[in-house]
């Protein structure tokens, strides 16, 4: 399941309609969906802006130098929440080899800094597995690209969605790792299997 390039195809209060709509509908705590502090861990918005969005507040459009900044900010925030497959950050000099870039404009950037240029942030996204979207979307675009996949798992749901992922898929069980998960969080998983699934299919 992935979100549109260019977005997803709704507006923000449109999303949040539609998911209030959809939880109300299938009896989910859409509170646990729309929190505000892990929606801020996800996307790197802060928390009292995403709580605002969240309350239906709107923000102005950001000028280039608040675009820049936002860049910035979230090159940051994705170095300092990523790790590597051993479990430590990564070494600024290994993210520089990667994408071609100078070390010290890496080290700048990951060290929230002001590098002399953004010319690389497309690829220092990559790196990450993300798009560049993720640096340059405005809050509501970034919380918007958080909240589809949330809204697809929800219109996935028919039924019994673990009878329906064995009948039509053969799967015969979930593990994580211990977790116990809501009502809520069990729902929006297997809606998001259910989607990953059909698009296979569908290939």
């Amino acid at each position: 399941m992935t979100v549109p390039v260019g977005g997803p195809p709704l507006a923000l209060t449109t999303t949040l309609a539609r998911l209030r709509a959809l939880a109300a509908e299938r009896r989910l705590d859409v509170d646990e969906i729309l929190d505000a502090v892990s929606l801020s861990e996800r996307t790197g918005v802060p928390v009292e802006v995403t709580a605002a969005l969240l309350r239906g507040e709107e923000f102005a459009d950001p000028t280039p130098e608040e675009t820049r900044e936002t860049v910035r900010r979230r090159a940051a925030f994705l170095y300092a929440v990523s790790r590597d497959p051993q479990g430590q950050p990564y070494a600024v000099a290994e993210i520089a080899a990667a994408i071609g870039a100078d070390p010290r404009w890496v080290g700048r950037l990951v060290s929230g800094g002001r590098p002399p240029h953004l010319r690389h942030c497309a690829e220092f996204a990559a790196f990450f597995g993300r798009d560049l979207t993720f640096l340059t979307d405005t809050p509501a675009q970034a919380l918007n690209r958080a909240l589809w996949p949330a809204v697809e798992s929800l219109n996935y749901r028919s039924g019994d969605l673990m009878a329906d992922l064995t009948n039509q898929y053969g799967l015969v069980s979930i593990s994580t790792r211990g977790r116990a998960l809501t009502r809520t969080q069990e729902t929006l998983l297997l809606g998001m299997i259910t989607g990953i699934l059909s698009s296979e299919v569908a290939r």
